[in-house]
Formats: C-alpha cells, sequence, structure tokens
C-alpha cells in the first residue's frame, strides 16, 4: 500500500532508506519500523510522523520572556516575535542623586535611579536582525538604550560586559545562539522592574537551495532622491507653534532620523553591500529643451523648521520652485533634499565603509510626470535644435548649473568615490545639429571636465540608458549608424562606462505553448531561463518589429550581414561593444577610421539594474507601476501579480554573472529606499508612493522572507531525515515559528495547511511538491476494470459553513489574529475552528481560510481499479477518465495484476505566496523638540516663593516629562537655574491691545489668545478678586499681571478673555503686540535661582532640548517699589497714596501708614528737571509746571515705577 504522504511504503523501503535506523528525541527507531509508521495524514497533509503524533506549535496570545533553567529557544522562520529566554543577568544597580527641590536654599532632595543589566536569548542563529521591540506590551525604542546584538554565527565573542563583571574566560560566547545585551537598562519606566520584553527577529535557514537578496547585492542605488529632509542624519522638525513641534524624518519607532535607521537596516538585510549611489533630485519644467528650467523644489513655502531651515544652492524656502499638487493638495514629489542634509548624508555613509557615488536625478514636474528621457527638441539635425540645447545645459537655471552644484556638494562633504554627471537623457543625447555633430554629448564632455576638476580624486562618468550607450541608427531612411556617446566615453574626463542595465530578461507568457516553454524551459523564475537571458534572448539573438509579431512571437534574428559586427545592434551585448572598435556607418556605408573608443580601455559600471518584484517582470524590467506617472506599465504578458520569488531569483541570476565578469566592475540595484521600513510603505499619510512598494522594484523588507522550500528541508533536516526533495516547493514563508519539541508531521502541518503541498515517496527519498502539480494521466473508461469508476459524495448538510482561522497577525504586531471563510450549501450549525501559528497578513489569512474551508466542504471521492499498464500512477498524481474532471490519487493498493485506486476530487490549490507583506509600522517614538521657554521678570507675587529671581515657564508637545532649565553668563557656563515638571498654559495675542485702566473693571476692552497649549476658564467677580485667573502679559512697559473674568472660545485654539482687570500687584499697564505673550500663573510657574552676578546682566537661558539659547535680562523687578496711587494736585499741593504688597488688600485689616521715600520730579515744559526726595505723600507743587510725577524709592536705593500726572 502507498499512501499521499510520508507514505508507508513498508518494512523493505524503510530498511533500504535507513538500514541504522536513527535515533530522535531520545528513541533508537529501526529503518523498518519508521517506514512501516509513515502513516497518512487524510490523503493531504505531510504526513505521519515516524512516532506518534505529537501536538504542534500553538498560536500564542503574547510571547513572554522567561527565564527557565533548561528550557528551549525559538527557532524562527522568516520573521516573528519572541519573548526568549534571560541568559544572564547582573545585580541592580543603585543611582543616587541629591540637588535642592526648589530655589536657592530649599531642601535638598534625594532621588534613586535604578537600572540592570542582562542579556536574552533570542533564538537559533543565525539571525538577520531584530527590527522591533516591545516592554510590557508597548512599542519599546531600542536606540534609547544601550544594547548590543548577537546574530548567532559561530564565530561571537563573548559580550565584552559579561566578560568583565564574570572575569575573563568565564564568559560563554553563546555561539549558534542569537541574543541581545542590556547595558544598565534604566527602570524608572518600569516601575523599577525589570519589564516584559518581546523582540521582532527576522532569520532565513541556512544553507539554502537558493542565494538569497543580502548574498548577491553588492551595490544598491539610495532613492527617494526627493524628500525636503529624507537624508538628513539628525532629526529635522516642523514649528507650527513655539513648543509644538513634529518630526519630519523620525517616523521609524526609533528617536533617530529615519536615514540612519535605513543605513542599519541596509547593514543587517544587505551585508554584502559595499558601494552606494546617492540620488538626489531637482526639477525640470518642461519636456521641451528650449523651454526646460531646473530648480530645487520644496513641498510648502509655509513650513518653519528646526535646527536648520530648507537652502539648496543659496535658495530658501520663501522664493523656491515650489512643486505640483495633487487634485487632494498635496505635492505630487517631495521637496528636494536640503543642501545640508546631502553633504551629512555622504559623510555618513563613508563613515559606514560605504564607496559613495553621488547621482543627481532629474525628475519632470509636467503633465503626466514624464521619464526624464523624453525630453527632446523640436527638430533634429537643425541649427535650432543646438540653440534649443544650449539654453537647457548653459541657462540661469539650466544642466550645467544642476549638475556642478552637486559636485560642489560633494567635494564639500569631503568627496565621494564616484560622481554621475545625469543619467538617461537619451531625448538629447542622440539629438543632432545642422552640421550632423551632438551638441548635448559635447555638453556632457565639457561638464565631466569641470567636475573632474572640483572632484580630482573622484570616478566621473554618465550613467546612460541601456538602449543609449552605444550604437544609434536613427531609422530615418539614410541608413546612418552612429556612435553617440563614444565621445564623452572616449574623453579624458570620464573614468569608466556607466549604463543603466535594464534590458529584457525573457519572454514568458502565460501557458506551456509558447516558444520558451517549448524550449524545456520551467518558468519566468527559472534559473537556467534567467542565466539564458543576459547574453541572449530579445535584443541579444532576436528582437519583435512590431507588437503584432511580439504577440506572434515571431522572432527576426539579429545579424550584421553586411560587416559580421553583430555587437552594433545588439543592445544587450555590452561586451561585444566594449571589446571592439566602433565604426560609424554614415549613409550607411562603414568608415574605415573607428571612434575615439579603445577596446577594454575603460571598465564598465551597471549604475542601475534591477527587476520589480511582479509576475514576469524580466519581460520588461525597465517599467513599473506608479498610477500618477504617464509611464507606468506592467511587463508584457504580465498579470500584475505581486512575485519577490521572480525579484530575488533575477537578480541571482544576473549579478554574479557581471561581477565575475572582468568587465563590469561595479553594479549598483535599483534600489534601497533611505526611509525606514516598514513605516515607509505603511505610513501613506506621511508617503504617498507607499501604494508602489509592492509590485515595484525597492529591495527594502525583502531579504528576510524565508523560501518555503528551505524551511521544509531545514526543519526534515532537524528530525533527521535527509533524503527529501524540496525542488517542487515554491513560495515564501513570512514568519514562523518553533518553540518546543515537536515532531517533523507535527512542525510541517501548519506549512501545509497554509501552502497545499503535499509529500510522496519516490526512489527512496521523499519528494515535496505543490499540490495539484503531479502529472495526469488519461485513460479511456474502458481501461478501468471492476466495474469502472465509483463515486461517492459525501452529504452537503453534513459540510461544515464556516471556517474560522485562528493565526498569528502579521498586521497587528504579532497578535493572534482572525479570518473567516463561508460557503453556501453547507450546514450553517457546522463550525470548522483551524488555528495555524504562522505571521500572515489579513488578506492572505482570508484566503488560506477560504481554500480551507473549500477543501473541508469538498466532498466527492472515487475509487476505480486499473490493470498493471497504469503503474505510473503514484500518490498526488491525477487521473482523467474520458477528458472528464481530474481524480487526484489518494491511495494506491496492488493485488496482482490490478492497481486499486482511491481517489479526491482535485480542488482548486492553495493560492502560491511569492510575495510577503509590510506588517505593521510602529508608532513613531516620541521626539522632544525645543520648549517654548518663558522667562518673566515678573511684578511681586511672593506666592512663588521669597526667593529673588524670574518666574519661569514653558510648554511643549509632547512634554518631555521634566525640563530642566539652564542660565549663565554666557553659553558655556551655564548652571541649572529651575526645574519644571509641567507644561504651563502659554498663549499669543493674535490682536494688539491698549493698556487698560487700573484700579478698575476694564470691561471694553478684551485680550485674543492663540494658545494650542491650554485652556481657559470663566470665574465668578468674587473668585477673580481673590486670586483667580491671573496671567502675565508680555507688554511694552514690562510684564503686567491680569486677571480676566470671561473666557470664550471663538476659534480652534483661540479664546476672548474679557472682564479684565490691569496693572495687578503692582505692575504697569501696557500696550500688547500681536504675538506677545500671556502665561497663566499656576503651580506649573516656578521661580529661578540666580546668583548675585547674575542681577543686571544679559543672561543667557537654555534646556536641554533647545537648539538655540535664549537671552533675558533679570533687573529684578519684583523689588521695585508699586506705584503710587491717587495722585492728585489741590490748593497748590501735590498728594499721592502709597501703594505696595505690604499694603493690607482686605477691607477689614487696618489701614497701612501712608509713608515712605519719594522722589518728585516736575516738567517745566523741557520735560521732568531735577528730582526731590520727600519723606511725605505730599509735596508743594511748583509754580509754572505742566506736569509732575512720583515713585517711591525702595530700601535698596532703587526708584520705582513712575506715576504721572
Amino acid at each position: 500500500m502507498a499512501q499521499i504522504v510520508f507514505s508507508s511504503v513498508g518494512q523493505v523501503i524503510g530498511q533500504q532508506a535507513l538500514p541504522q535506523g536513527l535515533t530522535l528525541l531520545g528513541r533508537q527507531l529501526s529503518g523498518a519500523a519508521i517506514g512501516k509508521s509513515l502513516g497518512s495524514l487524510a490523503g493531504h497533509a505531510v504526513g505521519a510522523y515516524f512516532a506518534p503524533a505529537q501536538e504542534g506549535p500553538r498560536v500564542k496570545s503574547l510571547p513572554v520572556m522567561e527565564a527557565r533553567e533548561g528550557a528551549g529557544l525559538p527557532s524562527v522562520y522568516g520573521r516573528m516575535r519572541v519573548g526568549g529566554q534571560v541568559i544572564w543577568a547582573a545585580r541592580f544597580k543603585e543611582t543616587k542623586t541629591t540637588r535642592r527641590a526648589s530655589s536657592k536654599g530649599g531642601p535638598k532632595l534625594t532621588e534613586y535611579d535604578y537600572s540592570v543589566s542582562f542579556a536574552v536569548g533570542l533564538g537559533e542563529g543565525v539571525i538577520l536582525g531584530v527590527r522591533r521591540a516591545w516592554a510590557n506590551g508597548e512599542a519599546f525604542d531600542l536606540s534609547g538604550v544601550v544594547h548590543r546584538v548577537y546574530r548567532g554565527d559561530e564565530t561571537q565573542l563573548p559580550d565584552p560586559l559579561i566578560e568583565m563583571i564574570e572575569g575573563g574566560g568565564n564568559a560563554p560566547a553563546y555561539r549558534g545562539t542569537a541574543y541581545i545585551v542590556f547595558e544598565d537598562l534604566p527602570l524608572d519606566t518600569f516601575g523599577n522592574r525589570l519589564p516584559q520584553l518581546s523582540f521582532e527577529v527576522g532569520r532565513v535557514p541556512p544553507g539554502g537551495s537558493e542565494p538569497g537578496l543580502g548574498d548577491v547585492v553588492t551595490g544598491v542605488n539610495i532613492i527617494p532622491a526627493s524628500g525636503e529632509f529624507v537624508y538628513a542624519t539628525e532629526i529635522v522638525r516642523e514649528q507650527a507653534f513655539p513648543g509644538h513641534e513634529r518630526a519630519l524624518n523620525a517616523w521609524s519607532g526609533e528617536a533617530r532620523a529615519d536615514f540612519l535607521v535605513s543605513l542599519n537596516q541596509l547593514e543587517s538585510a544587505l551585508p554584502n553591500v559595499s558601494r552606494a549611489a546617492l540620488t538626489v533630485g531637482w526639477f525640470g519644467t518642461s519636456i521641451e529643451a528650449g523651454a526646460c528650467e531646473i530648480h530645487p523644489g520644496v513641498e510648502t513655502r509655509e513650513r518653519v523648521t528646526v535646527p536648520y531651515a530648507w537652502e539648496v544652492a543659496g535658495v530658501t524656502r520663501g522664493n523656491a520652485y515650489v512643486i505640483s499638487r495633487d487634485e487632494d493638495g498635496q505635492p505630487n514629489y517631495g521637496g528636494t533634499p536640503a543642501d545640508r542634509c546631502v553633504i551629512g548624508a555622504i559623510q555618513e555613509m563613508n563613515a559606514w565603509g560605504l564607496s559613495v557615488t553621488l547621482s543627481p536625478f532629474l525628475f519632470m514636474d509636467t503633465p503626466g510626470f514624464p521619464w526624464r528621457g523624453r525630453i527632446g527638441v523640436a527638430a533634429d539635425g537643425t541649427a535650432a535644435a543646438r540653440s534649443e540645447i544650449e539654453n537647457f545645459v548653459n541657462g540661469a537655471n539650466g544642466f550645467r548649473n544642476f549638475i556642478l552644484h552637486h559636485a560642489q556638494l560633494a567635494a564639500d562633504a569631503g568627496g565621494v568615490e564616484a560622481f554621475l554627471i545625469g543619467s538617461e537623457m537619451v531625448g538629447l543625447s542622440r539629438v543632432r545639429d545642422a552640421a550632423g555633430a551632438f551638441p548635448f554629448v559635447e555638453g556632457l564632455v565639457s561638464l565631466a571636465a569641470e567636475v573632474k576638476a572640483i572632484l580630482p580624486g573622484a570616478e566621473v562618468s554618465y550613467g546612460a540608458d541601456w538602449t543609449e550607450y552605444g550604437a544609434y541608427a536613427p531609422g530615418d531612411g539614410t541608413g546612418d549608424v552612429l556612435f553617440p556617446l563614444d565621445a564623452l566615453w572616449a574623453s579624458a574626463s570620464v573614468d569608466f562606462v556607466g549604463v543603466d542595465w535594464y534590458p529584457p530578461l525573457g519572454d514568458w507568457r502565460d501557458g506551456n505553448d509558447h516558444l520558451d516553454a517549448q524550449a524545456g524551459y520551467m518558468a519566468a523564475d527559472d534559473p537556467a531561463y534567467l542565466a539564458s537571458q543576459i547574453a541572449g534572448g530579445e535584443a541579444f539573438d532576436w528582437y519583435y518589429a512590431d507588437q503584432a509579431a511580439r504577440d506572434a512571437q515571431d522572432r527576426t534574428p539579429i545579424i550584421d550581414t553586411a560587416h559580421g559586427e553583430h555587437f552594433v545592434f545588439r543592445q544587450k551585448d555590452i561586451a561585444g561593444w566594449a571589446g571592439a572598435y566602433h565604426h560609424e556607418r554614415p549613409g550607411g556605408v562603414r568608415e574605415a577610421t573607428p571612434t575615439g573608443w579603445v577596446p577594454g580601455a575603460k571598465p564598465v559600471r551597471l549604475t542601475e539594474i534591477g527587476f520589480a518584484a511582479v509576475d514576469k517582470g524580466g519581460n520588461a524590467p525597465n517599467v513599473f507601476v506608479d498610477p500618477k506617472s504617464s509611464e507606468s506599465a506592467l511587463p508584457p504578458y504580465s498579470s500584475g501579480a505581486r512575485d519577490e520569488v521572480f525579484q530575488r531569483r533575477a537578480l541571482a541570476a544576473v549579478l554574479p554573472y557581471w561581477e565575475t565578469s572582468p568587465l563590469v566592475e561595479a553594479a549598483y540595484v535599483w534600489a534601497w529606499d533611505g526611509r525606514p521600513f516598514p513605516a515607509w510603505p505603511l505610513k501613506e499619510e506621511v508617503w504617498s508612493d507607499g501604494g508602489n512598494w509592492a509590485r515595484g522594484h525597492w529591495l527594502n523588507g525583502r531579504s528576510g522572507l524565508a523560501p518555503l522550500a528551505d524551511v521544509v528541508s531545514d526543519i526534515c533536516a532537524r528530525g533527521g531525515v535527509d533524503a527529501v526533495d524540496v525542488s517542487g516547493l515554491d513560495g515564501i514563508v513570512e514568519g514562523y515559528g518553533l518553540d518546543g519539541v515537536h515532531s517533523v508531521r507535527a512542525a510541517l502541518e501548519p506549512l501545509r495547511a497554509a501552502y497545499g503541498f503535499e509529500c510522496v515517496e519516490r526512489g527512496g527519498a521523499l519528494v515535496f511538491r505543490m499540490a495539484g502539480e503531479g502529472g495526469v494521466l488519461d485513460v479511456a473508461a474502458g481501461a478501468l476494470v471492476e466495474g469502472g469508476l465509483k463515486k461517492t459524495r459525501a452529504l452537503l448538510d453534513k459540510a461544515p459553513a464556516r471556517l474560522r482561522l485562528t493565526h498569528v497577525d502579521l498586521e497587528a504586531d504579532y497578535q493572534p489574529g482572525m479570518a473567516e471563510a463561508r460557503i453556501d450549501g453547507g450546514d450553517p450549525r457546522l463550525v470548522q475552528d483551524v488555528a495555524l501559528p504562522l505571521a500572515l497578513g489579513a488578506s492572505r489569512a482570508e484566503a488560506v481560510a477560504a481554500a480551507l474551508l473549500e477543501s473541508a466542504a469538498s466532498g466527492e471521492s472515487a475509487t476505480c481499479a486499473v490493470s498493471l499498464s497504469a503503474l505510473a500512477l503514484e500518490p498526488g498524481d491525477g487521473l482523467r477518465v474520458e477528458g472528464g474532471q481530474v481524480w487526484r490519487v489518494t491511495d494506491v493498493v496492488d493485488r496482482g495484476s490490478v492497481r486499486a485506486l482511491t481517489c479526491r476530487e482535485e480542488i482548486a490549490a492553495m493560492p502560491r505566496v511569492r510575495a510577503g507583506e509590510a506588517g505593521s509600522a510602529p508608532p513613531p517614538a516620541p521626539v522632544f523638540g525645543g520648549v517654548d521657554l518663558v522667562v518673566m521678570d515678573a511684578p511681586s507675587l511672593p506666592e512663588f516663593g521669597e526667593g529673588v529671581g524670574p518666574l519661569v515657564a514653558a510648554w511643549a508637545d509632547p512634554w518631555p516629562g521634566e525640563v530642566v532649565v539652564s542660565a549663565g553668563l554666557a553659553e558655556d557656563a551655564l548652571s541649572e537655574a529651575v526645574r519644571l515638571d509641567r507644561p504651563a498654559v502659554i498663549g499669543r495675542l493674535v490682536e494688539a491691545c491698549g493698556a487698560g485702566p487700573v484700579g478698575r473693571w476694564g470691561r471694553a476692552n478684551a485680550l485674543s489668545v492663540y494658545c494650542p497649549g491650554g485652556e481657559f476658564a470663566s470665574l465668578p467677580e468674587a473668585l477673580v478678586f481673590s486670586g483667580g485667573n491671573a496671567a502675565l502679559l508680555e507688554t511694552v512697559a514690562g510684564w503686567e499681571c491680569v486677571q480676566f473674568e470671561q473666557a470664550d472660545l471663538i476659534a480652534p485654539d483661540t479664546w476672548r478673555l474679557t472682564g479684565l482687570l490691569r496693572g495687578q500687584r503692582g505692575s504697569l499697564s501696557g500696550e500688547a503686540a500681536i504675538g506677545a505673550r500671556l502665561v497663566i500663573l499656576d503651580a506649573a510657574v516656578a521661580r529661578a535661582s540666580l546668583h548675585g552676578e547674575a542681577y543686571g546682566a544679559e543672561l543667557v537661558w537654555r534646556t536641554a532640548t533647545d537648539d538655540t539659547p535664549q537671552t533675558a535680562m533679570f533687573e529684578d523687578r519684583a523689588g521695585l517699589p508699586w506705584p503710587v496711587a491717587h495722585l492728585r494736585v489741590r490748593a497748590g499741593q501735590l498728594s499721592w497714596t502709597r501703594r505696595g504688597a505690604d499694603v493690607p488688600q482686605s477691607w477689614a485689616m487696618p489701614e497701612a501708614e501712608n509713608a515712605g521715600r519719594f522722589a518728585v520730579e516736575f516738567d517745566m515744559g523741557s520735560g521732568f528737571g531735577a528730582q526731590s526726595v520727600v519723606e511725605t505723600p505730599f509735596a508743594d507743587w511748583v509754580e509754572g509746571a505742566m506736569a509732575a510725577r512720583v515713585a517711591e524709592i525702595g530700601q535698596d536705593g532703587r526708584t520705582g515705577y513712575w506715576a504721572v500726572i
């Protein structure tokens, strides 16, 4: 008897396959016993394990970090969230800090902080890295703590911290185990307890059957080329309001610049990359060369950024070109990266040890957003063509200015390894003037020399399109064959031939009746097929004359019958082109003298090479899907389905071919995005092009997907089964984790259920293949014996109508997810529940659930018998009687001369998984920008402490928890002045206001305040008189204490305050301009402590997160006497009433003594004159005086505020 998967092929096969048996989980099993016990799993699954079936991996509600002796470590395939095991820990560390609790002279406060160093085993190595982490279920920013990740290879050394604590020779290296070490992890955020940590780990099985991206990619192009601060190496923040800032380039979940995170991901995902080309985009305004201007562009002019503003080539945001917008009002491109970003990015890449190429990139901001290669002239071969190109190259906003500016940036950054003077300008490089010369090529030659003078140590070239670098046959009836770019390639200022290499790598069609399938190739990504297309196939051996010929596969051979120089017409034949002299053929006549190109004189660099992750992407690697662009297209005959497997295999075929060639010295794959994955492409509210990733050329997020064949092979090998053939498996595993002891069957069953494969025994080996891939035998009804085909159908009312699939939700931080499928005709009371511990996205989970339900509900089976002429039939093969439906054989029994078959109706195959999902984007890590710091030399407010110093308030969104404010006489001599533990309510006037009446309600005036950081409330008069709703207002007279009775919200974050009391607490009422600050006096305001030498000096004030400090002078206005009141003249005598903080404010208290020292001055018509000092609250009026003023003199000798009459 034979059965479909791990079939019981009997003791004889078992003895042959495993003559010595094997030891499995401590049990010695003979080969015969193994063969005898190879059971069935309902005819579909991976098959019975070699021992009784055990429970397989389960869907966990939450990965939990443990510390159990002898516990196993997880083994991850693809990417999964794991808790891990604590494998080492040091003692808790206590740190004591003592400081003053408040202002100078306040009590001392001692604080205790705790930290701990420990190591967590993550699983079996070698992992690709740790992409994300969670602490107590919340996103945890690893960039904010000191940690080290060990990938688990066999050469890793002990961690230096563990070795220091445990002693030399006592610290294990944990080779083969991936782990993470935390050094002095602060515990205050976690309540001084060790948090529950979990990690997203990526791993592909070792020794895979095919090379991965990380094995073959050695150079990349870094894009997107647009984004005002996309390449910034520090966090740049947009300031909507002082204190309210949002990071423009920190979306990864880490509190550091996105570009740095992307470089880290590049190093982890593609460890062999040593070269990178940084693309930087400006914008062309027309595809007509004579009218086209090239500008750096901004997304908007209304943006304020810190710590620096956008500037490119001396152009600031206020006068920059503004990029066009779509129908939703969003910019069609990101802005040009700021010069400071580009310089910083080059320096950072150099510091990482990358060989940097700077590649200026031209976007076309014109209708349809065409390719830059569409720029052309009105008429070729004319004097006007030269004039148009001259304007394009040398105009005030021309191509030359664009290129030379970037050359200077490269020089300012300390240099680059290579520089491109443009790329793919094919619409201009083939334009001739009236004399037949190529003016744009002449411009490139001249430009190369200018760049070489700026960058003498850099390799300089141009990135030609794959149709542009070589021969040009205009097809205008002249018979001309020319080599326009040879003058550039031969130039002494050009160091290599740059080619953007996107020729067809196939001509694949669906089905088996097209030429390439008939030639014996298996698929569009068959490695043998791909290899045959590099120096063969379309654009090498043959071409299609037109679309009709392409549809009919009517191929015309490419042969130079005149001179045998086949490379001239073979656009793919770069080796033939580079290794030969080039003889032009004007009018079809071959010239005896070649061009200036010397065979082999210069190496070739493939400045771009790549493939889209889409079905049949090799049919046209140069096309891409972008709904916004008129260039958007699918490869010919592509279904448009995502196909990352093809992308990986195509690069694995092409890159080693070229990089082992003596002709090509470097290849740069298009493309690696400088935005971090998976924040890009998932955050569509930030980046509008994220939808293009799924079927695009990007490499981000695609190196950590494990091929299904490699996963199955690894699981079998771990169970001691080496005689397996997995070449028939297709697809990738996004995420699967084993964290216990499982049988091979139990470990493979979730994969079988989700991917739909089967296993049969062939020639003593176990052969895995996708379900339905077995051959189909067509037989006539007369060939069946014993009564023919006998069908059995199960009752429909016994079939489930619903299936619920529990899985690990890839799009919800690996939490358990649920997908449901329904069918008509089943019993609605029957629900089948299936749990698969696989990381699946929502759409994938729904497809799996639907396929599983269809399989569960399929009710038709059949039996039949055939003669021994059908010996070829094995489990998994198909049988078709008289051209009818296909039956899949599940069981075979040989009875003498008859072979009895048990069959089941064929159902639709499980959808192939040839692309992974991006998963879920982490929330942005808090980025604490500058605070809105207000230093107020306020009037006397003793409720804020009796010390001497200004009042300080701050507001920020987000609030950092505590703000330490420092002050000093110089920026390098600051000391702590005050700590603020809560945000203050700080607003700004949106309307100017004049001085108000003092000592009575100001009902006619109002304050209009914009305050995004707080709210105001109305109070009754009695509470206002008791000191409520007090605030400090910034006026021309200084900080005025005001109170208000009524607060009304009149617009978002905008309030109107009425019922005012002005000039309170001895302050002067003055005019306040638009933008003047208003600070509510509450517990968020604190008094700073200053040293005596600071009084009267202009001090520097700063918080830890401020980009620039501010200056403010402290004159201790709280110590000045208050203005006198009731200033009047009666009977020739000037009198007044003293006011002050020591004067009782309650009518119930005794009247204060109206005495002190007062300064009196009179204005006799030429200004206030000589001052007299009196110690009584009156003085004689001077005859002829036009005005008088009085101020109290304080105990420190300072004159207070003047009152004038």
